[in-house]
């Protein structure tokens, strides 16, 4: 699940990079949660969900499966 999450935000960044959505000021609850600059975009917090996904999915692979 978190492999496919951490996909799906390198897609989406994708998509805000290439100008196929708009790279929109980031919401306040992202820039605090983040601690991104006042100044962040869509991108930055994109990249800052795609790094959580990545965590999660790095624990679970080294959980034990009984």
């Amino acid at each position: 699940m978190d492999e496919e999450a951490v996909f799906s935000h390198t897609k989406y960044l994708e998509r805000v990079d290439s100008g196929k959505n708009e790279n929109v000021t980031s919401p306040q609850i992202a820039t605090d949660y983040w601690q991104l600059p006042q100044d962040a975009r869509l991108s930055d917090v994109i990249i800052g969900g795609r790094a959580d996904e990545a965590k999660h999915r790095d624990a679970n692979h080294v959980l034990p499966i009984s």
